[in-house]
């Protein structure tokens, strides 16, 4: 492993045609990606305290959450808009959007777990649900405009700081749902006897919330010195030197014209499901709870292989910026299907009753985890890879059109993402239903069975297999390989050269 050229990366590669990040800024800018991703495991629980505290049964949770779903995504190319049509004040941009994002998250929070959870049922539990829950994942939809698209893209386009900066990125996005979820199953759960109820959702809520604040607040600082005028202007200006004006028609130009766009939504948004799916609290629940038997050992085993993952991860950075995305996302998700592949059968070999000799710990403890190790530092280093393939595209619709969209970009993928991803709730409930769990929620200490075990094995290694082959289809025809990357960039500086030049006359 070299070093020099793992933290050299990390200084950028001196070519005046890039715009490089400052190493604070880099560590402390994408800290909002940990914010948003506490959110996004508080929304995981609203399926309980919809149930819990609200009197709304398992199987209409999981439709009410896709409708809802569906609904949120259409307003997203309405909120990309304002983004990228609102101008660069005195408190910036991005910053502005994040704050607005975590207090319509925090406010519904608090009203959906604790205000309001237990005061309605029937009809007004589900109609005053409905109404929290659009406007936590309207919250969300903010952030992600804000925080998920813009920060990367601002702080550099160095192709050797691009893989460091999506690896803190990523970092953050599992230090938010790694962190919260060992404050709720080792200092929460345990004081309410391991049972997810409307009391313990009721503490939760605060925790996620704090946790989030502390997070936002650190992007704060990392973007103090980027998100301006000055730096946004840079990226938006014409061969005039003036802001183009983004319209609705720009919006559909790009899903026509930008191919490795929808290249890029094929595979992120083929993960997304499955992510969902397999991380929705009944699943994880029916795992972790039920077939291993111990929460605390599953957080064990994740916390270690999350470890080691980011070792790996931090190390692949080096490569990614050899290989490029498009490489780099081929071979990594032929790994991903072959790590993926390799626990499914070992989880089958087990049995259900087997699989608690995982809880138990000793030698078949230990195989998980150095199998999930693989698996972590795999699907990581994947998730770089397609974070830097965001930023790419983003890159070459300003090289295609002139228009620097980074609110569009995230908007279309996010509303496409929202539209299919959301089926992960509905998947999961129908299929937790299926197997008996149509009035209460799975919970440790349920008998564990076949059909619990196969619902495991299809939602948690089959279905992430199916969108790893989709990545591996996509980037066939996706054409922004590391030498194209290369020309692009170049053709953009040498456009802004001349952008200034006019605007300097």
């Amino acid at each position: 492993m070299n070093i020099k050229k793992i933290f050299g990366g990390m200084r950028g590669s001196n070519d005046p045609k890039y715009r490089t990040a400052k190493p604070f800024e880099m560590i402390l800018a994408p800290a909002a990606s940990a914010s948003k991703m506490t959110f996004f495991v508080m929304m995981m629980m609203t399926g309980y305290v919809a149930n819990t505290g609200f009197g709304v049964a398992v199987m209409i949770t999981g439709i009410l959450a896709t409708v809802k779903t569906w609904f949120d995504g259409a307003i997203d190319p309405l909120l990309a808009l304002i983004y990228d049509k609102t101008k660069v004040g005195k408190f910036g941009k991005i910053r502005l959007f994040l704050m607005l994002g975590y207090l319509i998250q925090a406010i519904a929070a608090i009203l959906m777990f604790n205000v309001l959870s237990g005061k309605f049922t029937g009809v007004a539990g589900v109609v005053v649900y409905i109404i929290l829950y659009f406007l936590f994942v309207l919250g969300y939809s903010v952030t992600s405009i804000a925080g998920g698209t813009s920060i990367g893209v601002i702080l550099t386009n160095d192709p050797k700081q691009r893989p460091f900066m999506q690896f803190i990125q990523m970092l953050y996005q599992y230090i938010g749902p790694i962190g919260v979820s060992n404050i709720i199953n080792l200092i929460v759960l345990p004081r309410y006897n391991n049972q997810i109820d409307a009391t313990m959702l009721s503490e939760a809520c605060f925790w996620y919330c704090g946790y989030a604040l502390f997070f936002t607040v650190l992007s704060f600082i990392g973007l103090k010195n980027v998100d301006t005028p000055e730096v946004f202007g840079k990226l938006m200006s014409n061969d005039k030197g003036e802001q183009n004006s983004i319209k609705v028609k720009d919006m559909f130009a790009m899903v026509k014209k930008n191919k490795p766009l929808r290249c890029y939504m094929i595979a992120g948004i083929t993960d997304k499901l499955a992510n969902n799916t397999n991380g929705q609290a009944v699943v994880t629940t029916l795992l972790n709870g039920i077939l291993i038997g111990s929460y605390q050992v599953a957080n064990t085993v994740n916390n270690a292989s999350t470890f080691i993952g980011f070792i790996f991860a931090f190390a692949g950075g080096v490569y990614l910026a050899k290989w490029g995305v498009k490489k780099a996302t081929t071979l990594m998700s032929w790994l991903c299907i072959a790590i993926n592949g390799v626990v499914a059968v070992s989880c089958l070999i087990l049995g259900p009753t087997g699989m608690a000799l995982i809880g138990a710990g000793g030698f078949v403890m230990y195989l998980y985890m150095a199998l999930m190790m693989g698996k972590s530092a795999a699907t990581m280093c994947l998730n770089i890879a397609e974070s830097m393939m965001r930023a790419d595209v983003i890159d070459y619709e300003l090289y295609r059109s002139g228009n620097f969209m980074p609110g569009m970009v995230g908007a279309i993928y996010s509303f496409t993402e929202q539209i299919v991803s959301s089926f992960g709730s509905t998947i999961a409930a129908v299929a937790v239903a299926a197997i008996g769990y149509t009035k209460v929620m799975p919970q440790l200490g349920d008998e564990a069975t076949w059909s619990i075990l196969w619902i495991v094995e299809l939602l948690v290694f089959g279905l992430p297999i199916l969108g790893w082959l989709a990545n591996i289809i996509a980037m066939h025809f996706y054409e922004l390989d590391k030498e194209r990357m290369v020309e692009i960039q170049s053709e953009i500086a040498e456009r802004k050269k001349i952008a200034k030049a006019s605007a300097a006359k």
